[in-house]
């Protein structure tokens, strides 16, 4: 018989520097199984290449499938923290799992309406630029639209999956709230990321292989923090928040 909690929602907010306690954090759990983690991540590579390249069908199944992929990672990430053995199967477990797949496939939905925005003005910045008159108001809606986005999604599948909630829109609101009380870090992170990135341009981006999942465990443990997940090895059911 299943074990029954309940996850009181709260959001802290995190130094300036826990960047950096993140990414040191996520080098350590990519040690820990380093082979596993690149079959992972070029599964994941391979997968959103081939919805992309092949019919439109193709690329929604992908935008549906993301989700339960990103989850499986999430769910590795805490199997390794709880010291236990991890394997490529793990990054495909949630498909199992029928409890997660309606908020799942919402949110997949819902994230591809709100950035239907973006890819027209994606498509009219670079017309833009090929006739050699940006317009900044452009520049400015898309950069607003696109930070906005990934605001509202970026924790969404954690939230989902690990604080167990259902409702698309306080999943929406909880992943703003966290980006939006913990901004500091996070800009930190990105500029870290976007220097981890040009860092492998003298490898012809190879070096990706690397450093993309180093970035993703971080950012799940971003989540781990804001949201003061504490996952306790003695007793699986229960989270503490």
């Amino acid at each position: 018989m299943e074990k029954q909690f309940k996850v009181k929602l709260v959001i802290r907010r995190a130094p300036a520097l826990a960047a950096l306690a993140w990414l040191k954090q996520s080098w350590q759990i990519l040690m820990q199984a380093p082979a596993v983690w690149l079959l992972m991540y070029l599964h994941m590579a391979g997968f959103m290449l081939l919805s992309m390249m092949l019919p439109p069908v193709t690329t929604f199944i992908g935008v549906l499938a993301m989700p339960f992929l990103t989850a499986g990672v999430y769910k590795s990430i805490v199997a390794v923290q709880q010291k236990k053995p991890i394997s490529l199967l793990g990054l495909y477990q949630p498909f199992k799992e029928p409890g997660c797949r309606p908020v799942f496939i919402r949110l997949a939905l819902t994230e591809l309406f709100v950035s239907i925005p973006l890819i027209y003005l994606y498509a009219l910045l670079q017309q833009q630029v090929i006739d050699g008159s940006i317009s900044m108001p452009a520049v400015l809606l898309f950069a607003v639209w696109f930070s906005l986005t990934k605001m509202i999604f970026a924790y969404s599948v954690a939230i989902a999956y690990f604080l167990q909630e259902r409702s698309v829109l306080a999943i929406m609101q909880a992943s703003f709230a966290a980006c939006w009380r913990n901004i500091t870090p996070l800009a930190l992170f990105s500029l870290l990321s976007m220097l981890l990135i040009m860092l492998t341009m003298p490898t012809y981006f190879i070096g990706l292989i690397v450093v993309l999942p180093l970035l993703h465990i971080a950012f799940f443990l971003s989540f781990n923090e804001f949201f003061a997940l504490q996952i306790k090895p003695t007793d699986e059911a229960v989270l503490e928040v």
